[in-house]
């Protein structure tokens, strides 16, 4: 059960080391070595995570599970709030000022980048959250690179090896790999091209 006062005291605690304990002991989250949590609010029925993760802060994190995997960075200002779970994979980065909504569940994969500010993820919409006849969750796979200001909609997924340009709107998923991603709404605007390499 979520302890909201709980984890806004611990926010508050100047000390790193004691911030993690008191995590760990007061709220039995899950939180792996050298783990450096900054003045942050994680209030969350379960939390796990991994090994060498930086969260910076001022973020505001609150959901049912926030998984984190081993080597991530989540740097400040960020809002990441609902009642389902929020799942971030190894290696990757989540920049300053983005806002992930988690009416359902958001799942990014491993080596990728929420890059810049104020990106916005959407997982409600009015006829499909009132009916839960569709699954309106958020799937960003692996080694994929997303621009400043993009705001993507309930239900898209994004195939691996993908670049989204800054300021596009994603309506719909992208389902193939190596591409640039750009646009509102966005389209695929060049195919068969390795960003991690050629951009």
């Amino acid at each position: 059960m979520k302890k909201p006062l709980i984890a806004k005291i611990i926010k508050r605690i100047p000390s790193n080391v004691l911030r993690v304990f008191f995590y760990r002991r007061l709220l039995n989250y899950n939180i792996g070595h050298n783990v450096k949590i900054g003045r942050s609010l994680i209030n969350c029925n379960t939390v796990i995570v991994g090994d060498n993760v930086i969260i910076r802060h001022n973020n505001s994190i609150s959901c049912d599970l926030f998984s984190v995997g081993s080597n991530t960075k989540i740097h400040s200002g960020n809002t990441i709030v609902g009642k389902s779970s929020f799942s971030i994979g190894e290696n990757s980065r989540i920049i300053n000022d983005h806002f992930i909504d988690l009416w359902n569940n958001v799942t990014i994969g491993n080596n990728t980048w929420i890059a810049g500010r104020g990106s916005q993820f959407w997982t409600h919409g009015s006829i499909h959250t009132k009916k839960e006849t569709k699954d309106l969750g958020i799937n960003i796979k692996n080694n994929v690179y997303i621009g400043s200001n993009t705001c993507i909609s309930p239900g898209v997924t994004l195939e691996s090896d993908n670049l989204v340009g800054l300021g596009s709107v994603i309506n719909k998923s992208i389902m193939t790999k190596k591409n640039i991603i750009a646009g509102n709404p966005a389209m695929v605007v060049k195919q068969n091209v390795d960003w991690r390499e050629n951009w």
